[in-house]
């Protein structure tokens, strides 16, 4: 018997950012309609549940979340839609 796969299994795809007034990114956007403060955000990307976000430690040794990168500027994280 074949099983089916649930929602919560499928992956999302950030498609809107917020940034702070220092340009740096604070919320994101689902396109399921979710918002993710950028805690949330970076639980979502380390756990596998967003497929165009990564997970990565920075020169400050904190952890941050980077694009994938697919060769479109328009997907970068930074270049997303407003909301």
């Amino acid at each position: 018997m074949k099983k089916s796969k649930s929602k919560s299994n499928e992956k999302c795809r950030f498609v809107a950012a917020r940034k702070n007034s220092d340009g740096t990114l604070s919320e994101f956007k689902d396109n399921n309609g979710k918002t993710y403060d950028y805690e949330q955000a970076l639980e979502a990307v380390e756990n596998g549940m967003i497929e165009n976000a990564i997970p990565f430690t920075g020169r400050d040794g904190a952890r941050h979340i980077r694009g994938v990168n697919d060769g479109n500027e328009k997907t970068n994280l930074k270049n997303l839609e407003g909301f």
